[in-house]
Parts: C-alpha cells; structure tokens; sequence
C-alpha cells in the first residue's frame, strides 16, 4: 500500500532535477501523476519514460495564463479529481540589484512567483469544491534567509513562502492545505550558473562542507520523499509550513 494511493497529483517541472524525482516518487508511492513539461522536447521526454495509465503527461506553460487554465482543465476533464498540486518549475539567474537586468526580472518572477500563483489558482476551484486537496510550493532555503548574488531569486522564493502562507489561512476552512519545501543546495542544473558565477565546481566542492553541515550536496530523491509526505494524508494536520529539507544550513546561528 503506498502514501498516495488513489490520488491524482499534477507536478510542474517535471521534466528534470527535483521535479522528475518527485514524480518518480509520487508515482512509486501509488498516485496517478499528471507530469508537466513546458514544450513539445520535455513532453516527448516525459512520455518515453514509462507507459502506464497512472503517468499521464501534459504540455503547460507555467507562465501562460490560457496553457496552466487549459492543463488543469484537461485533467479534471480525464481524472474528475486532483487531489496534489506541486509546483516545481523554476528558474535560477545569478545576481545582485545593480547588475540585475529588467529581463532577468521578469525570467525569475515570471517562473518563479507568477507560475506558481496561476497554478495555485486554477487547483484552488478544484479542491475547494471536493473539499480536499494538498499544494506544496517549492520554495528554497532562500525563501527565509539569502545568500549572495541570488538576489532576485531569494525574492522570488520569499513571495513563494508568503503566497503559501496566505492560501494555507484563506483555505484551511476549506479542506486544502498549502506548505513549502525549502531545499538546501541540491545537485542539478538549476543551480550551475550561481556556483560557477562564484568559483566554479571545485570551489563549490571545497566550500560545500562549511555551507552544508551534512557535507555533502542533497539528492533530489531527499527533497521528493518529504513532497511526497507532504501531499499525503500522514500530514493532514501541516498547513503554512515551511520544510526545511537543507542538511543544516539554517540551523547555523
């Protein structure tokens, strides 16, 4: 019997690094996974990896109104239900405030912030009416404290932990739960442009055991299990929680 059997769970970002892994998992643990890609490449990618009635991947631009509108109404449209949300998909662009660009601006909140909020609001309807239902954000350790030359990044993951906040209070009343994970440093794509921008991958080897007790970067499987427990019901009293899935950084004085 798995943590999520039953369940119809949507997973945005899927296609690479913590979101893959987290539809591995939620798939593993008995939902019935509805793994997004944000074009034509990731969706093939998506569908090769497992022919199955419970994987049933879909095109969705996080940050399109009318492609997050059209998703979730897909898959109400084919399951009935939606039980988990996790919204996964981001972007990472190394900088401080003056060599930040406009551009870069709107990358990051437009991901990040506006992707997040849109597919929080087209799931809301749906679990506000069944009267249940999980979200969990994918925040980051720099969603409560910020490092250097992440500066537009930690602000976007910080409207991510209030967002969260704010719809776990509105809608507790109403069945649905919100929480945020927030990873430490986890070993994918996301994250190359900021270590090379700060000495590349042997200074981030050299400096990773002061920045991250554990000593070592967190797989993207120990990011997905907590996920995963988070969109089951073993966690039905969590709401407005911020995870802490970071190998002790933030425990640092």
């Amino acid at each position: 019997m798995g943590l999520l059997d039953h369940k119809i769970v949507l997973i945005t970002g899927a296609a690479g690094g913590i979101g893959s892994a987290t539809a591995d998992v939620v798939y593993e643990q008995g939902a019935t996974v509805i793994p997004t890609g944000r074009d034509d490449s990731e969706l093939a990618a998506l569908s090769a990896v497992r022919d199955d009635a419970r994987w049933h991947p879909i095109q969705l631009n996080v940050t399109d109104e009318a492609s997050v509108n059209r998703g979730f109404a897909d898959a109400l449209a084919q399951f009935g239900r939606l039980d988990g949300l996790v919204n996964n998909a981001g972007v990472l662009i190394p900088n401080d405030v003056p060599s930040s660009t406009l551009a870069e601006f709107d990358a990051i909140f437009g991901v990040n912030v506006r992707g997040t909020y849109l597919c929080c609001r087209a799931a809301l309807p749906i679990m506000i009416e069944q009267h249940t239902g999980s979200i969990v954000n994918v925040g980051s350790i720099n969603s409560i404290g910020a490092e250097k030359k992440l500066a537009l990044y930690a602000a976007s993951k910080g409207a991510i932990l209030m967002l969260t906040k704010a719809i776990a209070l509105d809608h507790a009343h109403q069945g649905v739960r919100a929480n945020v994970v927030c990873p430490g440093f986890v070993d994918t794509a996301l994250n190359v442009p900021h270590y090379e921008m700060l000495g590349g991958r042997s200074e981030l080897e050299r400096s990773l055991a002061d920045f991250q007790p554990i000593g070592r970067p967190i797989e993207t499987r120990e990011i997905a299990e907590p996920i995963a427990f988070l969109l089951s019901d073993a966690s039905s009293a969590m709401t407005g929680s911020a995870m802490l899935v970071d190998g002790g950084v933030l425990a640092k004085a």
